[in-house]
């Protein structure tokens, strides 16, 4: 949504040009093929990071300048299908489950695994299900501190609501024919890279498909590079930052760098609406936030014990909004990633927990 009109055209010109050239079929073929070596374990960020690369690297050959932008998705959380970015001027919205009618990918033939025009289908047809909130994100965030765990929730969680959400192509093993797939995955590893700087820069665990140990030395599905070659930022081939960082960039107490809070709502502002939950409420899901809000604390007063929320208006009427559930994965995308149903299922009811926990606790969000 920063780009500029002019930016926009000048990326929508190189991808115009990738398209006919058959790059978005290469893509697609390598996604497909690659598809169960890099998803369901722990090649799955670094995998994707490398991949983004190597896409981007291919359109800076049509301009140096070109770059993919990442879409904050959590910002439009509550109503995904009313977002900016899905209209004629940018990405194109719905297909209701035939060719998108709009946007950047209009008209286009795409080639894998045939001839056929780019598909969307929201999965509440005109509308689609909620998404996961920043909050909660900010919460998993915070919550695992190793590469299995954090991989596992953003997997079972805002990866297939995003693309169970658009539907269509974004809904099938060759997904990254929808340029949305780009956006959503920059954005998966913003928030990859966000973690990382949270203390977590090298932190490589967990398995691949087949159940072997991932090191730093393991070598990346198709590529063969080194997992650890995509781990830092600005070093060699990873030649690119993202936006929005800064000097709280290596906090945990910052909401605001997971999504950016709306117009009149600053980064101080969203925080400290957590920090004023019951304490026992941040031990668990806000375990970050802990130290700051016993630091905020007025004095004589327990930290968390104010229920208060400085979403209050004027009036003393609280504003904001309430939490909402998020869409849960279908059985038919558990199926085709091969995830465990027992620990997805135990996602999913965490999840709601989170919204149950935080809305009797009078939070209002400010997303």
């Amino acid at each position: 949504m920063t780009l500029s009109p002019q930016e926009w055209d000048q990326m929508a010109g190189v991808l115009q040009r990738m398209q006919n050239d058959g790059w978005f079929g290469y893509f697609a073929d390598i996604h497909n093929r690659e598809f169960n070596n890099i998803h369901g374990n722990d090649n799955f960020f670094p995998w994707h990071r490398r991949f983004l690369r190597d896409f981007e690297e291919v359109g800076q050959r049509y301009d140096p300048d070109f770059a993919v932008p990442f879409w904050d998705e959590l910002r439009d959380s509550r109503n995904p299908a009313g977002s900016p970015v899905l209209t004629d001027r940018r990405v194109g919205g719905n297909g209701f489950g035939d060719c998108v009618r709009d946007g950047l990918q209009q008209g286009w033939t795409m080639s894998f695994p045939g001839p056929h025009c780019l598909v969307r289908g929201y999965d509440r047809g005109g509308q689609m299900q909620s998404w996961y909130s920043p909050e909660f994100v900010f919460s998993m965030m915070q919550r695992y501190n190793d590469m299995h765990g954090f991989r596992e929730n953003i997997e079972f969680t805002l990866h297939g609501s995003v693309h169970l959400g658009v539907g269509g192509d974004m809904a099938t093993l060759y997904s990254s024919n929808d340029f949305i797939f780009f956006l959503h995955h920059a954005n998966l590893d913003r928030l990859w890279d966000q973690w990382q700087s949270w203390g977590h820069q090298w932190t490589m665990d967990g398995r691949n498909h087949a159940g072997n140990s991932i090191g730093l030395n393991s070598g990346l599905p198709h590529y063969g590079d080194a997992v650890g070659s995509t781990m830092q930022l600005g070093v060699n081939r990873m030649c690119f930052r993202y936006a929005g960082t800064g000097s709280r960039r290596k906090s945990g107490n910052s909401l605001a760098l997971v999504s950016t809070p709306p117009p009149g709502r600053g980064a101080t502002s969203a925080e400290a609406d957590l920090e004023k939950l019951p304490l026992p409420v941040l031990q668990k899901w806000f375990p970050a936030l802990v130290n700051s809000a016993r630091g905020n604390a007025p004095a004589g007063a327990a930290a968390g014990t104010n229920t208060t929320r400085s979403t209050s208006g004027s009036s003393g009427r609280l504003v904001g909004h309430f939490l909402v559930y998020p869409a849960p994965l279908t059985d038919a995308w558990v199926g085709m990633h091969r995830f465990d149903r027992n620990k997805v299922a135990k996602t999913m009811e965490e999840a709601r927990e989170f919204v149950d926990v935080l809305n009797r606790a009078g939070y209002r969000s400010p997303y």
